[in-house]
């Protein structure tokens, strides 16, 4: 088959399987070994996923907000992918999302979807508003993922214990992934804090020395002390109604002639 049919080919089925244009470049061709502690610990989630399938057994990334977690997890389905395997990479809000605009028939074949899968990612697991259809709808999933032995991918920047309050049942769920997947947390690598810190100093350069240095068009700042004349400080009693006035004891005046 022609080289070019193929790549449209493997494209196709990373973007069906990822659901995002810009999430089909992330793969590890494409790792910058920035976080190379991260990047060996899914190659070798990779390497092994045939056990890893036999058992269910999927992950749980934990990190803060830039450390990589969504590029690792979309890493993982871009390479099973290419090997064959059927992934499905979304989140809880997309479901959710999703399941509001679905009948029951279009639901039920949502649902079908997801448990027929190979690998099921759910990015960024905290980020979804939280209520009882949708802890009942996560429930659910998880349940049925790990009865079924699909293994079930969470990327969450939320603590582990953050994740075991709350709903008892959305709890108890959690914590059967837990036992069943692994865990590992990614830091943000230096180089990325770096960069963005810098972004973040350009651009309050921008603000901040624009609005101390650079005067609003048609603004002009207004004048203290006007020629011939001296400033009188107005006191609180001066603003108020003459005939209140007249009932306040002249305190401040007092002050003054002290």
């Amino acid at each position: 088959m022609d080289s070019t049919i193929m790549k449209i080919i493997k494209h196709e089925k990373r973007l069906k399987a990822l659901g995002m244009e810009k999430l089909c470049r992330w793969d590890f061709a494409h790792d910058n070994r920035q976080n190379p502690r991260a990047t060996n610990i899914i190659l070798d989630y990779t390497a092994n996923f045939k056990e890893m399938l036999e058992e269910g057994t999927g992950m749980i990334i934990y990190g803060n907000t830039g450390a990589g977690k969504t590029f690792a997890a979309a890493q993982i389905v871009n390479e099973l992918t290419d090997r064959g395997y059927d992934c499905m990479f979304t989140s809880m809000s997309n479901i959710i999302t999703e399941l509001g605009t679905l009948g029951m028939e279009g639901k039920r074949n949502l649902f079908y979807q997801i448990f027929s899968k190979d690998l099921l990612v759910l990015d960024d697991l905290g980020a979804e508003v939280e209520s009882s259809n949708t802890n009942q709808i996560f429930i659910q999933i998880v349940n049925t993922c790990l009865s079924k032995n699909i293994p079930i991918i969470i990327t969450t920047p939320f603590h582990e214990e953050n994740l075991l309050e709350g709903n008892a049942k959305r709890v108890l769920a959690i914590s059967r992934l837990m036992r069943r997947n692994i865990s590992f947390t990614m830091q943000v690598p230096g180089e990325r804090r770096c960069l963005e810190l810098q972004k973040k100093q350009r651009l309050e350069a921008l603000v901040k020395g624009a609005a101390s240095q650079t005067p609003l068009a048609g603004y002009e700042e207004p004048e203290t002390d006007w020629p011939g004349t001296t400033v009188q400080e107005t006191t609180v009693q001066e603003c108020l109604p003459e005939n209140i006035q007249q009932t306040l004891p002249l305190v401040e005046n007092e002050d003054k002639e002290r």
